[in-house]
Protein backbone atom coordinates (compact mmCIF):
# COMPACT_ATOMS: atom_id res chain seq x y z
CA UNK A 1 0.00 0.00 0.00
CA UNK A 2 1.60 3.09 -1.08
CA UNK A 3 1.85 5.82 2.12
CA UNK A 4 -0.81 8.39 2.39
CA UNK A 5 0.95 11.62 2.19
CA UNK A 6 4.39 13.33 1.50
CA UNK A 7 5.43 13.21 4.76
CA UNK A 8 5.24 9.63 4.72
CA UNK A 9 7.48 9.10 2.14
CA UNK A 10 9.93 11.74 2.83
CA UNK A 11 12.07 10.98 5.96
CA UNK A 12 15.64 11.58 7.52
CA UNK A 13 18.16 8.89 7.53
CA UNK A 14 20.99 9.79 9.49
CA UNK A 15 24.70 8.16 8.42
CA UNK A 16 28.07 8.99 9.33
CA UNK A 17 29.91 10.64 6.70
CA UNK A 18 32.22 7.83 6.08
CA UNK A 19 29.40 5.16 5.69
CA UNK A 20 27.51 7.80 2.97
CA UNK A 21 31.16 7.76 1.09
CA UNK A 22 31.57 4.18 1.56
CA UNK A 23 27.70 4.02 -0.01
CA UNK A 24 29.16 6.24 -3.24
CA UNK A 25 32.18 4.68 -3.36
CA UNK A 26 30.29 1.25 -3.63
CA UNK A 27 27.65 2.94 -6.38
CA UNK A 28 24.90 2.77 -3.63
CA UNK A 29 24.52 6.50 -5.06
CA UNK A 30 25.21 8.13 -8.51
CA UNK A 31 24.99 11.55 -9.25
CA UNK A 32 22.74 12.60 -12.28
CA UNK A 33 23.95 14.77 -15.05
CA UNK A 34 21.81 17.12 -15.21
CA UNK A 35 23.82 18.67 -11.96
CA UNK A 36 25.97 21.44 -12.32
CA UNK A 37 29.67 21.22 -12.38
CA UNK A 38 31.62 21.68 -9.02
CA UNK A 39 31.48 25.24 -8.17
CA UNK A 40 33.04 25.42 -4.46
CA UNK A 41 36.51 26.53 -3.94
CA UNK A 42 39.45 25.85 -1.41
CA UNK A 43 37.50 28.10 0.97
CA UNK A 44 34.52 26.56 1.01
CA UNK A 45 36.09 23.00 1.45
CA UNK A 46 37.81 24.04 4.68
CA UNK A 47 34.71 26.12 5.53
CA UNK A 48 32.99 22.81 5.49
CA UNK A 49 35.81 20.87 7.72
CA UNK A 50 35.72 23.62 10.36
CA UNK A 51 31.73 22.81 10.61
CA UNK A 52 32.59 18.93 11.29
CA UNK A 53 35.42 20.32 13.54
CA UNK A 54 32.94 21.78 15.49
CA UNK A 55 30.36 19.24 15.34
CA UNK A 56 27.85 21.45 13.51
CA UNK A 57 25.40 20.18 11.23
CA UNK A 58 26.26 20.22 7.38
CA UNK A 59 22.60 20.29 6.40
CA UNK A 60 20.74 17.23 4.54
CA UNK A 61 22.04 15.83 1.05
CA UNK A 62 18.35 15.11 -1.09
CA UNK A 63 18.95 11.34 -1.78
CA UNK A 64 15.92 10.46 -4.95
CA UNK A 65 15.18 6.67 -4.74
CA UNK A 66 13.53 5.55 -8.01
CA UNK A 67 13.48 2.77 -10.06
CA UNK A 68 13.88 5.36 -13.71
CA UNK A 69 17.72 4.49 -14.94
CA UNK A 70 19.11 8.22 -15.36
CA UNK A 71 22.28 9.03 -16.94
CA UNK A 72 24.66 10.17 -14.37
CA UNK A 73 28.29 11.16 -13.91
CA UNK A 74 30.43 7.89 -14.02
CA UNK A 75 33.00 10.00 -12.34
CA UNK A 76 32.78 11.97 -8.91
CA UNK A 77 36.55 14.08 -8.39
CA UNK A 78 38.08 11.53 -10.41
CA UNK A 79 36.81 8.48 -8.79
CA UNK A 80 35.06 5.88 -10.69
CA UNK A 81 31.78 5.60 -9.59
CA UNK A 82 30.01 1.97 -10.00
CA UNK A 83 26.62 1.63 -11.72
CA UNK A 84 24.70 -1.49 -11.90
CA UNK A 85 22.18 -1.45 -14.62
CA UNK A 86 20.09 -4.02 -13.38
CA UNK A 87 19.13 -2.49 -10.05
CA UNK A 88 15.50 -2.53 -9.21
CA UNK A 89 16.03 0.94 -7.54
CA UNK A 90 18.40 3.83 -8.24
CA UNK A 91 19.33 6.35 -5.50
CA UNK A 92 20.27 9.91 -7.18
CA UNK A 93 22.34 13.10 -4.96
CA UNK A 94 19.25 15.84 -6.41
CA UNK A 95 20.96 18.14 -3.43
CA UNK A 96 24.40 17.92 -1.66
CA UNK A 97 26.63 16.88 -4.83
CA UNK A 98 29.16 20.40 -3.51
CA UNK A 99 29.61 19.06 -0.35
CA UNK A 100 29.64 15.07 -1.45
CA UNK A 101 32.60 15.97 -3.80
CA UNK A 102 34.05 17.78 -1.17
CA UNK A 103 33.99 15.37 1.14
CA UNK A 104 35.54 12.64 -1.22
CA UNK A 105 38.40 14.65 -2.49
CA UNK A 106 39.30 15.98 0.30
CA UNK A 107 39.51 12.71 2.31
CA UNK A 108 40.63 10.34 -1.01
CA UNK A 109 42.34 13.13 -3.00
CA UNK A 110 41.55 13.32 -6.65
CA UNK A 111 40.88 15.79 -9.60
CA UNK A 112 38.80 18.46 -10.06
CA UNK A 113 37.77 19.28 -13.90
CA UNK A 114 39.05 22.80 -14.82
CA UNK A 115 41.77 22.61 -12.18
CA UNK A 116 44.58 20.68 -13.50
CA UNK A 117 47.65 19.77 -10.90
CA UNK A 118 45.17 20.75 -7.81
CA UNK A 119 45.34 18.30 -5.00
CA UNK A 120 42.35 18.29 -3.57
CA UNK A 121 43.53 16.34 -0.41
CA UNK A 122 42.52 18.28 3.16
CA UNK A 123 44.97 18.22 5.71
CA UNK A 124 44.78 19.59 9.40
CA UNK A 125 47.16 21.09 11.21
CA UNK A 126 47.13 20.19 15.08
CA UNK A 127 49.04 22.32 16.23
CA UNK A 128 46.49 25.45 15.20
CA UNK A 129 44.67 25.82 18.71
CA UNK A 130 41.11 25.46 19.64
CA UNK A 131 39.50 28.88 20.14
CA UNK A 132 35.82 28.30 20.39
CA UNK A 133 32.88 27.42 18.58
CA UNK A 134 32.50 31.11 17.15
CA UNK A 135 35.98 31.69 16.06
CA UNK A 136 35.70 31.88 12.48
CA UNK A 137 39.14 32.28 11.70
CA UNK A 138 41.67 30.12 12.19
CA UNK A 139 39.82 26.90 10.06
CA UNK A 140 41.67 28.72 7.61
CA UNK A 141 45.23 28.18 8.74
CA UNK A 142 44.04 24.18 10.26
CA UNK A 143 42.72 22.69 7.14
CA UNK A 144 45.56 22.93 4.22
CA UNK A 145 45.83 22.00 0.90
CA UNK A 146 49.17 20.00 -0.29
CA UNK A 147 50.20 23.45 -2.18
CA UNK A 148 50.21 25.63 1.12
CA UNK A 149 52.07 22.72 2.85
CA UNK A 150 55.13 22.20 0.17
CA UNK A 151 57.93 24.16 0.53
CA UNK A 152 59.44 22.60 -3.28
CA UNK A 153 62.18 21.63 -2.00
CA UNK A 154 63.14 24.35 0.87
CA UNK A 155 62.91 27.01 -2.26
CA UNK A 156 58.61 28.07 -1.32
CA UNK A 157 60.05 29.74 2.25
CA UNK A 158 56.51 30.81 2.83
CA UNK A 159 55.93 26.98 3.58
CA UNK A 160 58.39 25.85 5.29
CA UNK A 161 57.47 26.44 8.76
CA UNK A 162 54.22 23.84 7.42
CA UNK A 163 56.49 21.56 5.80
CA UNK A 164 58.73 21.30 9.08
CA UNK A 165 55.42 20.04 10.68
CA UNK A 166 54.27 17.98 8.21
CA UNK A 167 57.77 16.28 8.20
CA UNK A 168 57.30 16.37 12.21
CA UNK A 169 53.81 14.87 11.89
CA UNK A 170 51.85 17.64 13.43
CA UNK A 171 50.10 18.25 10.14
CA UNK A 172 48.26 14.92 9.12
CA UNK A 173 45.85 13.93 6.16
CA UNK A 174 42.40 13.65 7.40
CA UNK A 175 42.62 10.41 5.64
CA UNK A 176 44.73 9.72 8.34
CA UNK A 177 42.67 10.79 11.14
CA UNK A 178 40.11 8.80 9.87
CA UNK A 179 42.82 5.70 9.74
CA UNK A 180 43.61 6.71 13.54
CA UNK A 181 40.39 6.08 14.52
CA UNK A 182 39.52 3.44 13.06
CA UNK A 183 42.38 1.44 14.51
CA UNK A 184 41.72 2.60 18.27
CA UNK A 185 37.79 2.62 17.95
CA UNK A 186 36.69 0.05 16.28
CA UNK A 187 32.79 -1.05 15.13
Amino acid sequence: MAPSNLTDRIKPNGISIVSYLECLQKGDYQIPTFQREIVWDKSNVKKLWDSIYKFYPLGSILIWKTDIKLHNHRKIGGHVIPTEDTRAQFQYILDGQQRTTSLLTSIYGGEISGKLGFNPTVFIDLTIPFQDNVDDSSYTHRFIFWDEIDDKNGTFRRNMGRKKKYDDVLILKILDIKMIFKVYLPN
